[in-house]
């Protein structure tokens, strides 16, 4: 039987049997080490001391520290934002809003015109929806069809009893006659008549007593807006409610310009809040650059109001109906960064 060897003990006791030549050196050896096999020993001396037992600290010991509620809105910094707390609240009854929008109602018929015209104008026609938007009867916004030309000629030639260069002798006896006729077809074109040099002539004072003759310049008659109502809704489609809306960024853009060719109104402001509620939550990304067109147009009106001096006129947008619009496109679809553009428009007021 072989001896005992202590060594070989702790050599199988540790991580076994060497295979790199390791130094033999005291076990309070300190110094540097010189060379590979030096360190080693230092390595091999320093691993007997260590545990062959580990334990890691139990995670369940500590209390967990509970983050703070996360929410996605940012905090109002300025005092003029809206708080996060009021955007919550028009997030959710906003929703509610939307909801209510898309329920059918029983027992009510959609509007059903008895003539061919249109209850809404083509919603590739801007200046027909802005005629609408005013108020404008429908000869204006849905104006009748032109007959096609030469559909009759087709059919109806060789039954006449007469040659086509009679009809062409007698479109051509007088301008008058003429110009009457394209007058009756046109019924968008106003017929005035024609003024007598002697009407420019300043006329002549009337005698004492007697008054003169008051002018009575023609007024532009006064529409009503419409407003939107639910039967007009239901004939709109996401993919109309977001055409309106991007016409709605191009007059708001137009109303921001020095001339103002564009001004926009407190029902404008309306009819953009209810076309919102008709685009789904989850949309491509050219329709989302589209809804924040329309915010950052809104937010540069909101600044226009804030730093303008101008008397405002009765009846256009003001600054809360702005915070709806730019506040509907942020919290229903998450653009939260808009926020940060409202606060330097905030910051700039100071």
């Amino acid at each position: 039987m072989a001896p005992f060897n202590s060594r070989d003990r702790d050599e199988d006791m540790s991580f076994g049997n060497q295979i790199l030549p390791v130094a033999n050196l005291p076990a309070d050896y300190e110094g540097i080490p010189e060379d590979g096999m030096q360190y080693l020993f230092t390595v091999r001396r320093d691993a007997r001391h260590l545990p062959h037992v580990t334990r890691v600290p139990n995670p369940y010991e500590i209390p967990e520290r509970l983050p703070p509620p996360s929410d996605d809105i940012l905090p109002a910094v300025h005092p003029e934002l809206p708080s996060p707390e009021w955007r919550t609240l028009f997030e959710t009854r906003y929703k509610n809003f939307r909801k209510n929008l898309a329920q059918p109602t029983i027992n009510v018929s959609q509007p059903v015109r008895s003539d061919s015209r249109r209850l809404l104008p083509d919603w590739k026609d801007r200046d027909c929806w802005w005629a609408f938007l005013a108020g404008k009867p429908a000869e204006e916004w849905d104006p009748p069809k032109k007959p096609k030309k030469g559909g009759a000629n087709k059919f109806q030639r060789g039954m006449r009893g007469f040659a086509e260069d009679d009809s062409r002798m007698d479109l051509e006896e007088g301008p008058s006659a003429g110009s009457s006729r394209d007058a009756e077809e046109a019924p968008g074109l106003e017929t005035r008549p024609m003024r007598d040099d002697s009407d420019a002539q300043p006329q002549l004072p009337t005698p004492s007593g007697t008054p003169a003759p008051t002018e009575s310049p023609d007024a532009a008659p006064i529409y009503t807006p419409r407003e939107p109502t639910p039967s007009l809704l239901r004939l709109i489609d996401q993919r109309t409610a977001l055409h309106l809306l991007m016409y709605f960024t191009h007059w708001t853009n137009l109303h921001l310009q020095p001339e103002k060719r564009c001004r926009v109104t407190q029902t404008h402001a309306r009819w953009i809040f209810v076309l919102l509620s008709r685009v789904d939550d989850y949309i491509s990304a050219d329709d989302m650059h589209l809804l924040r067109n329309l915010a950052r147009a809104y937010l540069a009106l909101l600044k226009d109001l804030i730093h303008s001096k101008m008397e405002r006129v009765a009846g256009d947008v003001n600054a809360a109906s702005c915070w709806l619009i730019i506040s509907t496109v942020v919290g229903i679809w998450g653009q939260r960064d808009l926020w940060m553009e409202a606060e330097e428009i905030m910051k700039s007021r100071i």
